[in-house]
């Protein structure tokens, strides 16, 4: 009997675990993963998991322990891995045992970027990746009174957000000019710049900081790179994450801005997969990503070469992000700022204050940012997935029914 090992028991390692017994692999399956309990879903660790009671954990939980039952898969949690060795097929655990696979996946996700200040480590001074991140951001929220949140981007917002409805102070501060530069347009940056200010947190753009101030191991400030300080007794770094390629590396696979992997999710070594937020599939996305839809799409293809089945064809990325009552949903890969021919349109939505904005590259729709409007998401998704035209001046006309784009006039 053949065995599948992957290392990692979140989204990626789940989805591909799932999809081999869907596929009628009867092999052994071993999930190892390094956190300790159920494996929990990531995306509501910077909001609704911040505002539960810890009696409330469960609801979190990505799988019930049946489901590890029902489909045999062994789970050994609470367990890191130590070393790849490719000649003999077996990994080695941090308890000092070993675990022969004949397939390995690499579902290791990424780590999140630590300060590069000294005193990062100092009490008051929090990062948020892991349920244990998010426990012990929550359990200091009762004592914090002035939080500062380093980084603009979406674990930075959707935590701003959280540490507001806990009735803290809060900042945030982004080196680059706009909020969620990275990942959003321009005019969806200025929406929820707008819609942080509303609920009163203050933005601090095109800054950096350059210190931390405290006393007795505990943060009481920091220092920005233009002299300013401002008191806190809480920071939270959401400066962005690393792929946590090391494994990789030392087992002396490829590596760079993550694992290079092939159509099929394998690395050079025909033996490995690497999937998700770890994984680098140029096969079928430019970049890297770093969301849900990968994590799953990731396993499924990954699950489907080792079965010998099909490929899964390329899918259309999807994102979300949850802040106050808003919910942003993106379809699609924002072009770069630079991009020649490059329109943003925004259109209003039904419902008050909502939006979606449209980016074309010359007359072709490349992605859709909504603001709770979930029928221009929708639609703009669809039209996309089908390769269906929509033209420019059909968005920029705030009388034109969305709704016809579902059904095509015949050619």
């Amino acid at each position: 009997m053949t065995r599948t090992v992957i290392i990692g028991a979140s989204h990626a390692g789940l989805a591909c675990a799932e999809k081999l017994r869907a596929a009628e692999y009867d092999g052994a399956i071993t999930l190892v993963e390094r956190e300790a309990g159920l494996p929990i879903q990531r995306p509501p660790l910077s909001k609704a998991y911040l505002q539960a009671e810890s009696s409330d954990e469960a609801g979190f939980a990505l799988r019930r322990p049946e489901f590890f039952q029902t489909l045999d898969i062994e789970l050994r949690d609470g367990l890191a891995v130590t070393e790849i060795d490719r000649n003999a097929k077996q990994i080695t655990l941090a308890d000092g045992s070993a675990l022969a696979y004949d397939w390995l996946v690499l579902a290791t996700g990424a780590m999140p970027r630590q300060l590069p200040l000294d005193g990062a480590g100092a009490g008051g001074v929090h990062l948020l990746r892991t349920a244990a991140d998010a426990r012990a951001l929550r359990g200091a929220l009762g004592q914090a009174k002035k939080a500062v949140v380093a980084g603009g981007g979406y674990i930075g917002l959707e935590a701003a957000a959280s540490l507001r409805k806990a009735g803290l102070e809060v900042t945030v501060i982004e080196m680059a000019e706009r909020l969620l530069a990275r990942v959003a347009s321009p005019l969806i940056s200025d929406y929820f710049a707008d819609l942080h200010r509303q609920h009163g947190v203050q933005l601090v753009l095109g800054h950096g900081l350059s210190g931390l101030i405290g006393k007795a191991g505990r943060i009481s400030g920091i220092e920005l790179d233009d002299g300013r300080q401002l008191a806190c007794d809480l920071l939270l770094a959401g400066i962005g994450v690393i792929p946590e390629s090391e494994l990789a590396e030392a087992a002396g696979l490829k590596v760079g801005n993550g694992i290079p992997v092939s159509a099929d999710y394998r690395t050079e070594d025909v033996s490995i997969f690497a999937i998700g937020d770890v994984a680098h599939a140029a096969a079928h996305y430019p970049l890297r990503l770093e969301s849900v839809h990968h994590a799953q799409f990731s396993g499924q293809v990954a699950a489907a070469a080792i079965v010998g089945q099909p490929l899964p064809e390329t899918e259309l990325p999807w994102f979300w992000s949850d802040q106050y009552d808003v919910k942003l949903q993106i379809a699609g890969l924002l072009p770069a700022a630079d991009t020649a021919g490059l329109d943003y349109i925004s259109r209003a939505g039904r419902r008050p204050g909502s939006l979606s904005v449209w980016s074309f590259v010359g007359e072709q729709l490349c992605s859709v940012e909504s603001a709770s409007d979930p029928q221009a998401y929708m639609i703009a998704k669809a039209c996309m997935e089908k390769g269906q035209p929509v033209a420019k001046q059909d968005i920029a006309n705030p009388e034109f029914d969305l709704k016809s784009l579902r059904s095509p006039a015949p050619a």
